[in-house]
């Protein structure tokens, strides 16, 4: 008998997206599925839409479990709970305004070797200027953790992991860079993965300036993120090895926040954050908008940065 898979759904105010993200759940060719949703106190009509939704697929109703949060407790902590309620030999996340493709579980599942601990499908982002499709065929075995801290591994969701292996959870409160977290430390103890090279998970990306905007919170999320990978390279004496990787990607993701974020405030604040990092001088790979970004704010030219940011925020709008 084919092993259960369990599909972990966290539901947070997706009202726009949850029909179709479910309807793809609900279509999958794989029959062995336990569906896992867990509402995190929404306060619109995701709830509501998603049985409405599931009561279209009778056959599918008894694999199905809502579960609902005491309080809003946010991404970390509601993933971790769909995850710890799973009964299925397989994990698979999908976020509720993502979608994945009908034959997506069957496709995984059938890519699995004796020894295969996760299966990475292709993945296509649905943006706004048109749909761009991952190849992950380059994605390298042999170095998980650098894939993950390379950002070539950057995603929990649209991963069949075994389940016993996810023991590592992102503390309550770390709702950014969650998955990341999840996957470096997952990525530590893994040692098979398999490839299925073909699009079968669908990123929803909204690039609008409400959702991309970055504040206060997400620096102090980066900080956290970046504390526990540098304890967890230090004390298995890989800090050296990674160096160059996370000198270089520290830069980046305060960059990218800095790029997003149109408090001036707060990028004064974390202009100099991570000085360490700074001073080796790495080598960035940065679109010209976060160049310019880096440039302004690495030599404090606030008037200049605060022009470039209204040019960055009207461009988003129309992107």
């Amino acid at each position: 008998m084919q092993a259960l898979v369990s599909i972990c759904v966290p539901v947070y105010n997706v009202a726009p997206y949850i029909e179709h993200c479910v309807h793809s759940l609900m279509q999958q060719t794989y029959e062995h599925i336990e569906y896992i949703f867990v509402d995190d106190c929404s306060t619109d009509e995701s709830v509501s839409l998603l049985q409405k939704v599931i009561a279209g697929y009778p056959n599918r109703a008894k694999q199905v479990r809502i579960l609902h949060n005491d309080r809003n407790h946010g991404l970390a902590y509601t993933r971790r709970i769909s995850i710890e309620s799973a009964q299925g030999e397989w994990i698979l996340c999908v976020d509720s305004d993502d979608y994945i493709e009908p034959q997506t579980v069957e496709r995984m599942y059938a890519a699995r070797t004796p020894d295969c601990e996760m299966v990475i499908g292709g993945y296509m982002d649905q943006k706004r200027s048109g749909n761009v499709v991952m190849d992950v065929s380059r994605t390298p075995k042999e170095d998980l953790l650098r894939a993950v801290l390379e950002d070539q591994i950057c995603r929990l969701s649209g991963k069949l992991i075994k389940r016993n292996l996810i023991t590592h959870f992102a503390p309550d409160g770390l709702n950014y860079l969650e998955d990341r977290f999840v996957l470096f430390y997952l990525c530590g103890v893994i040692r098979h993965i398999c490839i299925v090279n073909e699009p079968l998970y669908h990123y929803v990306q909204h690039t609008n300036s409400v959702s991309f905007t970055k504040t206060d919170y997400h620096f102090r999320c980066l900080i956290q993120y970046w504390q526990n990978v540098d304890k967890y390279l230090e004390e298995h004496q890989l800090t050296d090895a990674y160096r160059i990787v996370t000198d270089r990607k520290k830069i980046e993701d305060k960059t990218h926040l800095l790029h997003f974020c149109y408090d001036l405030s707060v990028c004064r604040k974390y202009a100099d954050m991570f000085p360490e990092a700074e001073a080796q001088q790495p080598t960035l790979h940065l679109t010209r908008g976060l160049r310019i970004t880096r440039f302004l704010t690495h030599n404090h030219l606030w008037i200049l940065l605060y022009f470039h940011k209204k040019y960055v925020k009207f461009s988003l709008l129309f992107a």
